[in-house]
């Protein structure tokens, strides 16, 4: 076995400043959105990317892009797009006007039989919302950095003492016995006295029970 010396003692504890993240709600806008289009009649995907302020067209369906926003760095990736879709071959359905999230698309589907359409992510340069520099983290301050004995340091232990500054006793002093019994001047005890038997005076039989002869 080898052991390894010329270690004196542990490092002294330090605050360790948490990693810098970006609040929840937090979003990035961007220039482009990546939309794709499935045909159902034939299974074909389509990847549109269109320009914010823009809009695209596939078949008869048109879709327009209003906005579309990523979650930045230190958070879970998504994206969302404001789009605008219209499909001019059945024109008894609304046009769809909403956002569509890339990591959640059931929350707005666009409700068309001949046509299914999604966000991939969001492209090209920011543009606002801007989601600004990462806060500040500031590592915390430790009340004391030095580390006890019993603990691996080079501290002396603590001493725990009392509400007056002084050592707390782990045991009581062997000058001073514990009284098995209250002093004189105690309170009296609350449980009824045992009642006084005349001296010289035999006890009487206990009364045979009838059940039994």
């Amino acid at each position: 076995m080898i052991l390894l010396g010329g270690i004196s003692g542990a490092w002294a504890a330090t605050g360790v400043a948490p990693p810098a993240m970006y609040p929840a709600a937090t979003w990035q806008g961007q220039s482009q959105a990546v939309v794709r289009v499935l045909d159902r009649l034939d299974a074909h995907l389509e990847l549109l990317t269109i320009p914010v302020g823009g809009s695209a067209t596939y078949h008869g369906l048109s879709v327009g892009v209003e906005a579309c926003v990523s979650r930045p760095q230190t958070l879970a990736a998504d994206a969302g797009a404001l789009l605008h879709l219209k499909d001019s071959s059945d024109p008894q359905r609304p046009p769809f006007d909403g956002w569509m999230l890339a990591q959640e698309p059931s929350v707005a589907t666009y409700g068309s039989p001949l046509y299914d359409v999604r966000v991939v992510s969001c492209a090209g340069a920011p543009t606002a919302p801007q989601a600004g520099p990462l806060p500040e983290v500031k590592a915390p301050v430790l009340a004391s950095a030095e580390v006890p004995v019993e603990e691996g340091g080079d501290a002396p232990a603590s001493q725990p003492g009392s509400a007056s500054g002084g050592p707390v006793p782990l045991a009581p002093d062997s000058h001073n016995p514990i009284p098995l019994a209250p002093p004189s001047g105690a309170a009296p005890s609350l449980a009824p006295a045992m009642p006084a038997q005349p001296s010289g005076q035999p006890l009487s039989p206990p009364e045979a029970d009838p059940g039994l002869e």
